[in-house]
């Protein structure tokens, strides 16, 4: 990993993470740690600037429609524990994305600096979420 791509990493922690884990913390009423594997930018510029608004927001207007109601936030606070996100690369994304639930563990495959093709709509996850639940 690059300095331009760590400097980049550093940027999006110091200026939204905090709020994006607050708000979804606060959305779900218990803590669920977003767990990025930022090792799997690595080189990844343009998906390292995409966090913010295609992999964070998106993942937390989701949590927001499922927990909108007493059934739906009970559900996630009683299932799911931490998410992980990982990027993959652009080539094949739309085959190669994935949404898994196993054993607490919401798992986000996607390519978040290519095509939109290659990442998840928050209705998307929410609809993943609400069948695997």
């Amino acid at each position: 990993m690059g300095l331009q791509e760590k400097k980049a990493i550093q940027g999006i922690k110091d200026q939204y993470f905090n709020d994006y884990q607050k708000e979804l913390n606060e959305v779900v009423g218990k803590e669920l740690p977003i767990d990025i594997q930022w090792d799997t930018f690595n080189t990844d510029l343009n998906a390292i600037k995409f966090i913010p608004s295609v992999c964070l927001q998106r993942t937390v207007d989701a949590f927001k429609e499922i927990c909108s109601d007493a059934i739906g936030k009970e559900a996630i606070q009683e299932s799911v524990q931490t998410i992980v996100v990982h990027n993959i690369e652009p080539e094949n994304a739309e085959a190669n994305k994935s949404l898994v639930f196993d054993g607490g563990v919401f798992t986000i495959r996607a390519s978040y600096g290519g095509h939109h093709s290659g990442f998840f709509t928050d209705l998307q996850i929410r609809e993943y979420l609400e069948n695997a639940l």
